[in-house]
């Protein structure tokens, strides 16, 4: 069976893969003498996976949700989803930050750990290297995605189109409203509330939706059907944006014209996704699913990992630099987040929505008539969505709309 979504979570795979080695090439040039181009192309392909990431975020919302538009109580299962599959791992990841600090004697600014674990950002002084990042640093990117869930439940009350069109000018509004308070052209990380939530990153989100919205009106008609092309293809944009990143820009803050071309790029990577259809019986294809399906704890905890993986590196070979610390750090922290995931992330997962589905009994209803055999005679049936169920796994067979399909939510219409 082909999964319409399985090249979606192979790019979620590859976006994680490379704020891995973008963090395990950084950490090493911290005691091993690192070219600075070497630096600055890992500070480009760890933002190239977040951009991704962005990307991803928003086609996968469109898409899922498409026909639960205006649909009632779905903007607050749709909350209720995103809250549990969000906040409880984040908040173990920050948990797990917070004791190390206190491990190693660091200072915790108790302010800025409650505003991390409810995604507020922080403002800081302006400076070169000034970025507002919360307790755990790499939280910073969900910051922007909790802000996104809540514009997006919002136009779910409204009608598909309505909702849609409102998102689009909302984000591109705020943009432009954010160039009163940081020109456009000031690619700098922001520090201030208004820049932060005005950034021009937060388009990618739209960009996303825009895909997914135009995937569902156009029934994803797939072009092509290779494993080998996509991901060849896959490799083939992301070599040429590090490429053109080398050789022409070389240094952070990238300008505005190369910051969208490689916005463009990394839009082109997932409408080629969603473009190509894949076997995803294959092992390499289903290896690559699964980390995919990993990659939000991957993302929280892979940096764990590599700091773990450089302490054995000095007691073996000392601070030597050696090109093989990254893929050794990455192979530890691909290993370590699955089994997160597996023991961790998807049993937490599963109690928080049987405990949420004990006290949310009401139902959210969207009628479709169709027609199956019933004692050899076609029969009407209406389709009753159960609110509770949500797109948690978007990458499975089975999720359609947004809910899984399932028999007891068939009811034939007398």
């Amino acid at each position: 069976m082909m999964n319409r979504l399985a090249a979606i979570q192979i790019l979620r795979a590859v976006a994680a893969l490379l704020v891995v080695v973008s963090h395990a090439i950084l950490r090493q040039a911290e005691w091993a003498p690192t070219d600075p181009l070497t630096s600055q192309i890992a500070i480009h392909i760890g933002l190239l996976g977040v951009w991704i990431f962005f990307i991803i975020s928003g086609f996968i919302m469109s898409y899922t949700y498409y026909d639960n538009f205006a649909v009632p109580g779905a903007a607050g299962q749709f909350i209720a989803s995103r809250i549990i599959r969000i906040v409880p791992i984040y908040w173990l990841a920050t948990a797990l930050e917070v004791v190390l600090r206190l491990h190693h004697g660091a200072g915790l600014d108790v302010h800025k750990l409650i505003c991390s674990l409810f995604f507020i950002p922080v403002a800081v002084e302006p400076g070169p290297m000034a970025a507002m990042r919360p307790t755990l640093g790499v939280g910073w990117t969900l910051n922007y995605e909790m802000m996104f869930y809540a514009a997006f439940a919002s136009v779910l009350l409204l009608s598909r189109r309505k909702g849609l069109t409102l998102l689009i000018v909302l984000m591109t509004g705020v943009v432009l409203t954010g160039t009163f308070f940081k020109p456009i052209a000031d690619t700098r990380a922001p520090t201030s509330l208004i820049t932060f939530y005005s950034d021009p990153i937060i388009l990618l989100f739209g960009a996303g939706v825009l895909l997914g919205a135009a995937a569902r009106w156009l029934k994803s008609a797939h072009a092509v059907r290779s494993n080998a092309f996509l991901l060849i293809a896959l490799a083939m944009f992301l070599v040429v944006d590090v490429m053109l990143f080398a050789a022409f820009v070389g240094t952070h803050p990238v300008d505005v014209e190369w910051n969208a071309t490689f916005w463009v790029i990394s839009a082109i990577c997932v409408a080629l996704c969603v473009t190509v259809r894949i076997d995803d019986t294959r092992w390499l294809t289903q290896r690559l699913v699964q980390l995919g399906d990993a990659s939000y704890s991957l993302y929280l905890f892979h940096f764990f990992t590599i700091i773990a993986a450089e302490k054995l590196w000095w007691w073996f070979f000392g601070k030597s630099e050696s090109w093989m610390f990254v893929p050794l750090s990455a192979v530890a922290a691909i290993m370590a987040t699955i089994a997160i995931h597996n023991f961790v992330e998807q049993p937490i997962g599963r109690q928080l929505r049987r405990f949420s589905a004990l006290f949310n009994k009401r139902r959210f209803v969207r009628t479709e008539t169709v027609r199956i055999p019933m004692s050899g005679m076609p029969g009407d049936v209406t389709v009753t969505w159960n609110g509770v169920a949500s797109p948690l796994e978007p990458s499975r067979s089975e999720v359609s709309s947004g809910t899984p399909f399932r028999a007891d939510m068939v009811h034939r219409r007398r």
